[in-house]
């Protein structure tokens, strides 16, 4: 009898939780990773897949994306696309609130092949198109959301709020206040949403507390963490070194070069890489995680760290790194196989410019639970 399900022979780990970076075999048995080691006998296993010339690293963590379909009006289904871009976990970023949020774990990650994990929103319904969710300020439910992240911590990995201006008009303020309460009350982090914001970008970032997360950090919309000069503003470099987290947040509006350049040659390179997919994107810029990365990487970013971004990192943001984000023996196998492609790609960002990627990242096999579910090519 085999002494494991599955071998991926031949690759080279990437691993930034466990510092590695280099040749390694790693074997599977009943859902976990049983060992990375330089060689593994290939008649030791049931299933060999020959990974030579491709990155092994854990399971991509996409961090912020709306996958309540059927429900929410930006929800889609996340899951096919995830699977087949080597994500195996991806977090919703407030598609449900309190009142809504078991219908999330019942019927959007129950049956998931994909890890759903989920910001409860501070609205009570979650966010909302037209009319915004905190329009009036009266469906926020501190208590409600603290409550549901406490009632279902196998799901449930922090608090969301958008200070967009139409959301929360003349409210943002209190919407912040509010957020953050129910954030302490649940021990978990708030996800702000910034982009055309009421609230100075110098008040939101001095407000948030180490851990909190500055989702669409990039954006062009005001105000942004650049002046008009593209100078890091103040406030905004000494939340990211007092501990504040800044989420890349994609979407198809929120990501330029000019404003990712320029922050990176400040120092300011983003802690977590995420797509932001939704119902309005399938025709979008932002197309899937692993181009995402790929822009990073093109902009000056390392292979390790656009890595660390997508695994180690959010994962412990939202206090699961003793769960995911490495390779460690133990751990659930949630893996993904990627191929750096030398081959140009052209890349757009949400202002029209296009950027020549000289090589791209790509999945080749993505892994959930020691299962391949799914096969791209």
């Amino acid at each position: 009898m085999p002494d494991y399900d599955l071998l991926l022979a031949g690759g080279t780990v990437l691993d930034p939780a466990a510092g590695r970076d280099e040749p390694f075999d790693v074997a599977i048995r009943d859902g976990r990773i049983a060992a990375v080691e330089p060689r593994v006998a290939p008649e030791r296993a049931a299933r060999v897949l020959d990974v030579q010339g491709c990155l092994v690293t854990p399971g991509l963590i996409d961090f912020h994306v709306h996958s309540y379909w059927g429900v929410n009006p930006y929800g889609f289904n996340a899951d096919p696309i995830c699977t087949r871009s080597g994500v195996t976990t991806a977090v919703d970023a407030g598609s449900a609130g309190c009142i809504n949020f078991l219908g999330f774990k019942e019927f959007i990650a129950a049956p998931a092949r994909t890890r759903m994990l989920a910001f409860v929103c501070l609205a009570q319904h979650g966010v909302l198109q037209n009319p915004k969710e905190l329009r009036h300020l009266e469906f926020a439910d501190p208590e409600g959301a603290a409550r549901t992240v406490r009632e279902h911590p196998d799901v449930a990995v922090g608090i969301k709020v958008r200070l967009d201006e139409p959301s929360v008009l003349e409210n943002g303020r209190e919407a912040l206040r509010l957020a953050i309460q129910a954030a302490e009350a649940s021990g978990t982090p708030i996800m702000v949403h910034i982009g055309h914001t009421r609230i100075s970008i110098e008040e939101i970032a001095a407000t948030l507390r180490p851990g909190d997360v500055i989702t669409h950090c990039y954006t062009p919309l005001p105000p942004s963490i650049v002046d008009e000069q593209l100078r890091v503003r103040p406030a905004v470099r000494a939340a990211y070194e007092r501990g504040v987290i800044f989420d890349v947040g994609h979407a198809n509006r929120h990501f330029t070069f000019e404003i990712v350049r320029a922050c990176l040659d400040q120092g300011l390179a983003p802690h977590v890489i995420s797509t932001d997919l939704h119902a309005f994107s399938p025709d979008g810029p932002v197309v899937d995680m692993p181009t995402t990365l790929t822009k990073l990487l093109t902009l000056g970013m390392s292979l390790t760290e656009v890595i660390a971004a997508a695994t180690s990192t959010p994962a412990r943001v939202i206090g699961w790194d003793d769960r995911l984000g490495t390779l460690a023996v133990g751990r659930e196998a949630d893996v993904a196989v990627l191929e750096l492609v030398d081959a140009p790609l052209t890349l757009r960002d949400c202002a029209g410019h296009t950027l020549d990627a000289p090589q791209h990242l790509r999945a080749r096999h993505t892994i959930r639970r020691g299962t391949v579910v799914s096969d791209p090519g």
